[in-house]
């Protein structure tokens, strides 16, 4: 049994801490975390994977989310193809394979088609001959979607995950207010189940945020869901 975790952020595998010890994904990581104008953070989720024991896949981070974000604009559905394509590599042939990818949680394009991604991945697997367990893991509280694994921590592992949290020092800010939202994300971590089938009219609240931004002069052009997201994601359905 092979077990691939999908992620559209370096950081993101710090909420499944311990199912990580316990599974030992390969996982893949499209951005470098580095946003705007920050350092690349993959260095740091290297270091979350050497803890618990799981691989780095080909794609972990080697692309900046500057020119994610800028293919997304341009209708660039390439890059996404292409890390859907490695990462179906890594486990194709396996007999029994559990994929788990970003949860579609309109905070963000890439967790949008980091999903995708992972949908696809999936399906290919499936048609290969492959059995499939496909589930999703939210980047943020509040995430719509049916709990399929509830992975509950004793003290210790309590212990090592905000061990862990702690160590990955650009996440600091952004791991406090999930505390606060979510206080029992150390001692309780859940994979879902989502049905999301890329409608027309679904309204993700990075689309408001990013108009914003233009407003503001930090961003030049806004994506959109139906001009840019939309066409990308069926593109990687298609490739399935």
């Amino acid at each position: 049994m092979k077990t691939i975790l999908i992620l559209a952020h370096p950081g993101h595998e710090l909420r499944i801490f311990h199912w990580m010890e316990t599974t030992r994904p390969v996982v893949c990581i499209l951005t470098d975390g580095s946003g705007g104008n920050q350092s690349s953070r993959t260095a740091y989720s290297r270091e979350t994977l050497d803890a618990v024991g799981a691989e780095p896949g080909p794609v972990f981070g080697q692309v900046p989310d500057r020119d994610w974000y800028e293919a997304i604009l341009t209708g660039n559905a390439a890059p996404f193809l292409k890390a859907a394509n490695e990462a179906f590599e890594i486990v194709e042939g396996a007999a029994v394979v559990t994929v788990v990818a970003d949860a579609v949680d309109g905070y963000n394009p890439i967790h949008d088609l980091s999903s995708a991604i992972g949908e696809a991945v999936a399906a290919r697997l499936a048609a290969s001959g492959s059995v499939v367990t496909r589930l999703a893991s939210a980047a943020i509280p509040g995430v719509v979607g049916s709990e399929v694994t509830e992975v509950c921590l004793d003290a210790e592992a309590r212990v090592r995950k905000m061990a862990a949290v702690r160590a990955y020092v650009p996440l600091a800010e952004e791991a406090r207010r999930i505390f606060e939202e979510a206080p029992d994300s150390f001692a309780r971590e859940a994979l879902i189940r989502q049905d999301f089938d890329w409608p027309e009219g679904f309204q993700p609240h990075w689309e408001k945020f990013a108009k914003e931004r233009v407003a503001t002069g930090r961003y030049a052009t806004p994506i959109s869901y139906r001009d840019h997201v939309l066409p990308i994601a069926r593109a990687i359905l298609g490739w399935r």
